[in-house]
């Protein structure tokens, strides 16, 4: 068959973390269709961050219904794949009739949908990412393409090298940073969307931390976490040597800024994930729900790249861990020890 000029239409249109690990997936399509133009549904709030996947050829910005499917229609897409599909999401595809739309077969949103696949993500046995590129396999199967290339290594994400290294001089020069030292950033926010640590806890790990080298931490927050940061901040200032750097709305410059650290810190996040994609050293805390474990939301870095720890458990707000075993392992992870 010939799959030259293969039209395909991939949606993700929710939040950061979740449409990074769709990156993969989206590499790998490519890496075996090299020809087919991809085209992603996102949100508004990625929209920066999928013009930076070298991998998409074209985006459209979520909008309203009437919009999307006038846009659509006039792509004459041959297939679709909703990685997470939703009843909006399902109705639109199916009424511009693209021949072929695929999606897990989850809820009622599956009947829009003309081929599906059983998945129950919710059963945690995979990493999002690689439900993801299941998905992707299933069109392929469908092109008959069988001879598979590998999956690219990560990094997935690479800004420009001459780039980043002047941003990186300025903002260390400006925060008076220790090039000699690691530069560990530690996101205390959540995004709204998963437990963190408490503040005292990431407090602790500091100081921990702190005992073994002089490290650089960069407390790294959203506008919207300023009072969490602070706190932080406040409580780190006397003890450490800690910065609390400015929070932006610029996608462009976050990159920027997750790209130039050492180490990613936080709880299972948006951020976590744009400094998994990056390659960066990424240590996660996720909750013990079974929806919400580690192998779930797995980062894309290099395994080597990835250390994680779960909920023990005991607290409905936060993330509670073995703190003095947690520290060692950090230690150990950042090749300080």
């Amino acid at each position: 068959m010939n799959l030259k000029k293969k039209n395909f239409l991939l949606v993700r249109n929710d939040k950061i973390g979740d449409f990074m690990l769709t990156w993969p997936a989206i590499s790998y399509l490519k890496k075996n269709m090299e020809d087919a133009h991809i085209t992603c549904l996102v949100s508004k709030d990625v929209e920066r961050l999928a013009v930076r996947c070298k991998n998409i050829d074209e985006i459209i910005t979520d909008q309203s219904l009437r919009n999307l499917k006038k846009i659509i229609k006039e792509k004459k897409f041959d297939a679709a794949i909703s990685f997470f599909s939703t009843f909006r999401i399902g109705y639109l595809l199916k009424s511009c009739k693209i021949p072929l739309r695929i999606a897990p077969a989850t809820k009622l949103a599956q009947f829009f949908y003309n081929h599906k696949l059983k998945q129950k993500r919710s059963n945690s046995k995979k990493p999002e990412h690689e439900y993801n590129t299941d998905l992707v396999v299933e069109l392929l199967e469908k092109y008959h393409v069988t001879d598979y290339e590998p999956m690219d290594e990560p990094p997935y994400l690479v800004l420009d090298k001459k780039e980043a290294e002047e941003y990186k001089k300025n903002f260390c020069n400006i925060y008076k940073i220790n090039l000699n030292k690691k530069i560990l950033f530690i996101h205390p926010g959540t995004g709204g969307s998963s437990k963190n640590l408490s503040i005292d806890d990431y407090v602790s790990i500091c100081k921990g931390l702190r005992s073994f080298d002089d490290h650089n931490f960069i407390i790294h927050y959203s506008p919207y976490e300023k009072k969490i940061a602070t706190e932080l901040y406040n409580k780190l200032k006397n003890v450490t040597n800690v910065k609390l750097i400015r929070p932006t709305n610029s996608v462009d410059a976050l990159l920027k800024n997750i790209n130039l650290c050492d180490v990613f810190i936080s709880g299972s996040t948006g951020p976590l994930h744009i400094a998994g994609a990056l390659n960066k050293q990424t240590v996660g805390f996720y909750p013990s729900k079974k929806s919400s474990t580690h192998l779930r939301w797995e980062t894309i870095n290099n395994s080597k790249n990835r250390l994680h720890f779960t909920d023990l458990g005991g607290s409905f707000r936060n993330i509670k861990i073995d703190e003095k075993k947690t520290i060692l392992e950090i230690q150990k992870f950042i090749g300080v020890l």
